[in-house]
């Protein structure tokens, strides 16, 4: 027969250990966090191994080139494209951009472009590698609208994530 005291110390013990063993997993920082990936660094450190092109028509919507204060300087913007993917069912065109500004620290701009049947959205990198601006414009609407980061963040996220693993990729096989 057990003894319902040692059953009941063995049982508070081992709650213990349980809680103390989920507690310092939570303090532990995790390998991301630490090394998070700034596209904008990456792509202006690899831009010559990038194969640009003259962004078409209309490149960058003038209503975004205003929001975000590029579209100056060097011309045209220039981009390079992801092959089209298909999230939930639906297709997603994914565009990196390369656009000038009149800021003498940071000259160049790193802008995506995210596209699906029925919305578009600019994203502005910021040089510390995070969302600066975001634009949004629902397919068959003619206004952009200025779109809070927070909101904007899940898509903007994935989709730096792939272009970070794009440029990774097009810098190594150019060495």
């Amino acid at each position: 027969m057990m003894n319902p005291t040692r059953f009941s110390g063995n049982l508070f013990l081992f709650f213990f250990l349980a809680v103390a063993a989920v507690l310092a997993g939570q303090t532990k920082p995790s390998p991301n966090t630490n090394q998070r990936a700034n596209l904008f660094k990456e792509v202006l450190d690899h831009k010559s191994q990038i194969q640009w092109r003259p962004a078409p028509p209309p490149g960058i919507p003038n209503d975004v080139c205003e929001m975000f204060k590029v579209c100056e300087n060097k011309g045209a913007p220039k981009i390079a494209t992801l092959p089209r993917a298909a999230e939930g069912g639906q297709p997603v065109g994914r565009g990196l951009l390369l656009s000038g500004t009149k800021d003498p620290k940071n000259p160049e701009a790193v802008i995506l472009e995210h596209q699906t049947v029925s919305e578009l959205y600019f994203f502005l990198v910021s040089p510390d590698g995070s969302l600066q601006k975001a634009a949004y414009l629902q397919q068959g609407s003619t206004s952009w609208i200025p779109i809070a980061t927070s909101l904007a963040r899940p898509v903007f996220e994935k989709d730096m994530n792939e272009w970070h693993d794009w440029v990774i990729k097009q810098s190594t096989a150019a060495k």
